[in-house]
């Protein structure tokens, strides 16, 4: 029985299914095997051990504790003499755990939290990733967040294992290429410019898209609670108007590509003035219930392109919707606010580091001044469109027309703001 369920340990980690797993999974396999496998009547060991303790208190909790902890990626996102703070990529949600004799060598770990009484610690082991990784990571997460998207092989107590087995591998071919390839600092740019100079249109939808957008409201937004048909509604709004802007009595399902989709949901929809980051969740979340009901109505495919724009999204798009807020209110200088001669606009790259803001101008990374930016956009990337000046101690922005999420598909980042 151990033998069967080691196969399909392999397929999860993506190792060698015509080798015995090595000495150097040998734990991991035993500790998913008691904690995320169901492999006792379709139900995981601790549960059923779970299950059979009776007026124990203490047990009981423990066991409770057990069986519902998960094997995840978590951040570290403080350190101090005694304590580690750990942020879980997937909820958000922090916990402090005491320093232990070792501690992981880089920022981004794969592993179990235990809660003991007040606190938690690490159980079982554990394998850290470079921090460089995170956005990568992040993508996969949400990738395998979504179990009733497609057919699931995998519960969804083994989702994080699935990660886990892809960071290793990504991991490999990234030192692979590193031996094999010169080195890259900066990842390819494709600029395009997702839609042209022209005037928007001023027409209706064909009629059939009209009645597909109204079947979906009756089926699906009319029986939601009053609160929550607004929030949707408004979404829907947004596509229509974007549709009609852009394509008016010419559209049809099929013209939704990546890159049409990029421009919608990364660029346009922050142009649109007032926008919250709750907000822009519940805007990307009703246009996949709405992708995903063509698709299983054999309307349209045009969720499967949406699948992979929606993955890049759902937490870039937050977060740039923040940022954006910031830097208006922040980004430029004192000097120059209100100042309508500030030079042409153009489309950089803005990154946020521990050693403080750059600019990417010219294919050279340069300081920029910001002060009081937010620690929780570090490690982040975005384009802004402004006007830049250049002085003597250093760059500033004069001018900030909108902020964008970088988003990357098939392993190139898009400009998205060109107008």
């Amino acid at each position: 029985m151990q033998k069967r369920w080691a196969q399909r340990f392999k397929k999860l980690m993506q190792l060698p299914l015509d080798q015995p797993i090595s000495q150097e999974y040998a734990t991991y396999f035993r500790f998913w095997l008691l904690f995320d496998a169901p492999c006792l009547n379709r139900r995981r060991p601790v549960e059923v051990w779970r299950s059979t303790i009776r007026n124990a208190p203490h047990k009981e909790r423990m066991a409770r504790n057990m069986s519902e902890s998960t094997f995840t990626c978590y951040e570290i996102s403080q350190t101090d003499e005694h304590t580690l703070t750990l942020t879980s990529l997937t909820t958000k949600e922090q916990v402090q755990i005491q320093k232990g004799e070792s501690i992981p060598r880089e920022k981004l770990v794969f592993t179990r939290l235990l809660r003991v009484g007040q606190r938690y610690e690490f159980f079982g082991p554990y394998t850290s990733f470079a921090h460089e990784m995170r956005g990568e990571i992040l993508v996969q997460l949400e990738k395998y967040n979504h179990p009733e998207e497609e057919r699931q092989e995998y519960t969804t107590w083994e989702n994080g294992w699935k990660v886990f087995g892809w960071s290793i591998k990504r991991t490999e071919e990234v030192e692979q290429g590193m031996l094999s390839a010169p080195v890259v600092t900066e990842p390819m740019v494709e600029e395009t410019a997702f839609w042209p100079v022209v005037e928007p249109k001023e027409e209706e939808l064909p009629l059939r898209v009209m009645q597909h957008l109204e079947q979906f409201y009756f089926n699906h937004v009319a029986t939601l609670q009053k609160g929550t048909q607004t929030l949707y509604s408004r979404s829907l709004e947004l596509l229509y108007k974007y549709l009609s802007m852009r394509f008016g009595q010419s559209f049809d399902w099929s013209m939704l590509d990546e890159e049409v989709l990029c421009h919608f949901l990364s660029v346009w929809y922050l142009d649109q003035g007032k926008v919250s980051a709750p907000g822009s969740k519940i805007f990307l979340n009703t246009l996949k219930y709405l992708f995903r009901w063509l698709k299983e109505e054999g309307i349209s495919d045009a969720y499967l392109s949406f699948r992979k724009v929606y993955a890049s999204l759902i937490r870039a798009l937050p977060v740039a919707v923040e940022a954006k807020k910031w830097m208006e209110e922040n980004g430029v200088k004192p000097d120059y606010r209100n100042n309508e001669e500030t030079g042409s606009t153009q489309m950089v790259m803005l990154a946020f580091s521990s050693t403080g803001p750059a600019l990417l101008i010219e294919d050279k990374w340069l300081p920029v001044n910001l002060l009081g930016v937010p620690t929780m956009w570090s490690e982040h990337r975005f384009w802004v469109h402004g006007t830049v000046q250049m002085e003597p101690s250093g760059c500033y922005f004069t001018r900030i027309d909108g902020l964008y999420p970088i988003i990357s598909l098939d392993n190139q980042l898009k400009v998205l703001g060109h107008k």
